[in-house]
């Protein structure tokens, strides 16, 4: 598994503003440096607190080109541990961003030391207008959620799901959205069917983290993700 520490990993905050994952691009280090030990690593079923079904996990494997997977060992920020938990990301919605919990996939035996993807669950107080069109062609929307977009960088998936702050010193007051974010360039990933291959996995890992916050009936998403709209 690859270790590192809360303090190690990049505060990719500064690069997002909104959908700006999917506007333009972020360059850092963060991925890199990690030590892998020997290990035949997960299945997709597996990985991200098992949050994955199997149609998010057979679009992982398309995307890597391969069926075994590691994620971060360590700790963050909150001193909890980098492996995915569905609860943490709940509790830590409204905290700052290095304290949340991230889900960060790595190819099992890629020493490259760059993550395949990372995604992360944040509180939000509104979303993107659905009807707002997108600059560039290399954008695609799907009908998911109150607003779904998948580009060159990676995906957002915003849902309905009011939650209140956990913890007292939180960044985020109280809000009747979440939004799920997702770095993943399309140009690392592999297959015919990049932009649906990340927005199943992100919705999947969304419609966990609705149940895991209470809200499944009013995040509305569904199992099967639709066929992408003109953006």
């Amino acid at each position: 598994m690859r270790r590192i520490s809360g303090r190690g990993v990049c505060a990719r905050a500064l690069c997002f503003t909104a959908v700006a994952v999917l506007v333009g691009g972020c360059s850092d280090d963060s991925g890199k440096g990690h030590t892998s030990e020997p290990n035949t690593g997960v299945v997709a079923s597996k990985i991200c607190d098992g949050s994955l079904d199997s149609q998010a996990a057979t679009a992982l494997q398309r995307l890597s080109g391969t069926d075994r997977f590691d994620e971060l060992t360590g700790t963050n920020e909150a001193g909890e541990p980098n492996a995915f938990s569905l609860n943490r990301a709940v509790k830590h919605l409204h905290d700052e961003y290095l304290k949340r919990s991230a889900c960060w996939v790595y190819k099992s035996g890629d020493e490259s030391g760059t993550p395949l993807l990372e995604i992360r669950f944040l509180a939000s107080s509104n979303h993107p207008s659905s009807s707002e069109k997108q600059p560039g062609s290399d954008r695609v929307r799907y009908p998911l959620g109150v607003y779904a977009l998948a580009g060159p960088y990676g995906a957002d998936l915003f849902f309905r799901c009011p939650t209140k702050p956990t913890t007292d010193d939180a960044a985020i007051g109280s809000t009747n959205y979440v939004k799920a974010e997702m770095t993943a360039p399309a140009d690392h990933m592999r297959g015919g069917s990049v932009n649906k291959d990340r927005m199943m996995i992100l919705n999947s890992m969304a419609r966990a983290v609705a149940e895991a916050a209470g809200c499944p009936s009013t995040a509305a998403l569904p199992k099967q993700v639709p066929e992408a709209k003109d953006s």
